[in-house]
């Protein structure tokens, strides 16, 4: 994942009680009900937030 693009999702999420979201080396650390995951690719990352709030995933 570029970097300058992780680091604005990171900024967008920064005070969102749900998805506690950073910039982690190539890509996201996410905290979302006690559990981590690392994204290096935004396409997994929106799919994974899109699918943990009920959403329909946007290529379906």
């Amino acid at each position: 994942m570029n970097i300058d693009r992780a680091e604005k999702i990171a900024a967008r999420f920064t005070g969102n009680l749900n998805f506690l979201v950073r910039m982690h080396a190539n890509g996201l650390l996410v905290r979302y009900h006690r559990h981590t995951h690392y994204f290096i690719r935004e396409s997994c990352f929106w799919s994974y937030v899109y699918k943990s709030a009920g959403l329909p995933d946007l290529r379906d």
